[in-house]
């Protein structure tokens, strides 16, 4: 392959003496995420970049006996010279590594590795070798990936389902009426708590008021439901709470806090008639059986986006199943550490912290689905330049303005939104088409075979 090839320098950079360039470097692959960069630096550039700093550190050489910068240059090799001398080698070894990136237009995902050396040291004969190891990203080829076998689920959206969005919608519209009778699962209720400690039940002059607490909710801490089942408006009743000593609330942990819990009124909620105000109520002018309509369009189009996430599930499944493809470890631990950087801010938000254990496990539990995402990632990459899938300036143009529509935008602002700030969007946006296409292509050949909507086309292998 063309990085196993030797380049020349540019002729400026050649020693008059040989007429070679006096940094020269060959590129070895012993894996395809792998790079081995074998440099050769002639001894007479090592010589010549050590008498020019060894100069440069005796005029500032500092010695007893001798005044500022006139230490005879053997003693000053004496004291200095080790130093110099891995100043030059590690002077030299970034400019072999700078005409590497160059000549071979090398793309690495890591810093380069000092690997084994040869005449180093200084006194040695001969040129200075090196061997500088990267990681880049594999150069992945695709094969076998027509007629790919994949189930498409039919699209069916039972009266049922509609039900059940209208029971969802007259509950979000749903009112509380005084109840007189006992609490039951369910119901509203006000309550006024009094926090106490212990034994030594609810402290006085610590009221905390009108509460809201719908009785039942599986939010609510065990005791509070427990406790208040049955209660009626006027009563009060001692709810004693144990907090485990992992609580979130660090002055919590270990405690038992007795609540002096008073109902004070107690509501039931009553849904309103599934009739044409109740539509007209959401949307004006609307029937029921037109609400019903636009539900089940909802609902339809909803299955379709489901239907068409699974057949790129199984297009991606096997894919990636057809193909052995090596990852640099470098890539898996940037993919696991973006999901933990994540996992940790949504933590803080909660007031939970995260301790070493746990993002170990993390890492672990979560390296199979990075190994999956990646290899797929960089096969539907490979698919694109081999299919030479492309986009023009106009598919990013109509695609923000689609965008723009499906969600309410003004088109001009939303643009404007777009090609602000550092082009994150309009790459997303970019890159979100690309996959789309890539998905479209492999589908268009792959063999589609229709199953009943109750079908788990996702089922483990």
């Amino acid at each position: 392959m063309a990085e196993n090839q030797q380049h020349d320098q540019p002729e400026t950079d050649r020693t008059p003496e040989s007429g070679r360039a006096p940094i020269r470097t060959v590129v070895e692959a012993p894996e395809t995420w792998r790079r081995v960069v074998k440099a050769e630096i002639d001894r007479e550039a090592y010589d010549r970049e050590y008498a020019e700093r060894l100069k440069k550190a005796a005029k500032n050489h500092v010695r007893p006996g001798f005044r500022k910068g006139r230490t005879p240059r053997a003693v000053v090799e004496k004291e200095l010279g080790g130093t110099v001398h891995y100043e030059v080698l590690d002077a030299l070894i970034q400019k072999a590594w700078l005409t590497a990136l160059i000549e071979h237009r090398l793309r690495p995902l890591t810093d380069p590795e000092p690997g084994r050396g040869e005449n180093l040291a200084r006194g040695d004969d001969g040129p200075l070798k090196i061997d500088l190891a990267v990681e880049v990203k594999p150069e992945v080829m695709a094969r076998d990936y027509d007629g790919i076998k994949v189930r498409r689920r039919q699209v069916e959206v039972a009266d049922k389902d509609v039900d059940d969005v209208i029971e969802r919608l007259r509950e979000s519209r749903a009112a509380w009426e005084p109840a007189d009778r006992p609490a039951r699962d369910g119901d509203r209720l006000t309550l006024d708590l009094v926090p106490g400690e212990g034994a030594d039940g609810p402290e006085a002059g610590r009221t905390i008021a009108d509460q809201r607490f719908v009785l039942g909710e599986p939010s609510n801490m065990a005791a509070f439901n427990e406790t208040l089942a049955g209660a009626a408006a006027g009563q009060r009743r001692d709810i004693s709470v144990a907090y485990p000593g992992d609580h979130p609330n660090e002055r919590l942990q270990g405690r038992t806090i007795v609540f002096g819990c008073t109902v004070k009124t107690v509501e039931s909620r009553v849904l309103p008639a599934a009739d044409d105000a109740f539509a007209s109520a959401l949307d004006e002018g609307k029937t029921l059986a037109e609400l019903r309509d636009a539900v089940r369009a909802d609902l339809t189009r909803e299955a379709e986006r489901r239907v068409a996430a699974e057949l790129d599930e199984q297009i991606l499944r096997e894919l990636v199943a057809r193909h052995d493809v090596p990852l640099p470890p470098s890539m898996v631990a940037r993919y696991l550490d973006s999901g933990l950087e994540e996992l940790h801010r949504r933590n803080a938000r909660y007031g939970h912290g995260s301790t070493p254990e746990e993002d170990a496990q993390y890492r672990e539990a979560g390296r199979p689905h990075a190994e999956k995402a990646l290899r797929g990632m960089l096969l539907l990459e490979a698919v694109r330049r081999q299919e030479g899938i492309k986009l023009e300036p106009a598919d990013v143009d109509e695609r923000i303005e689609a965008v723009a529509r499906e969600n309410g935008f003004p088109v001009d602002d939303y643009r404007k939104f777009v090609d602000s700030g550092d082009g994150t969007e309009r790459e997303r946006i970019e890159y979100d088409l690309l996959e789309r296409r890539t998905y479209d292509f492999l589908l268009s050949r792959a063999a589609i075979e229709a199953v009943p909507a109750d079908t788990d086309v996702l089922e483990s292998d």
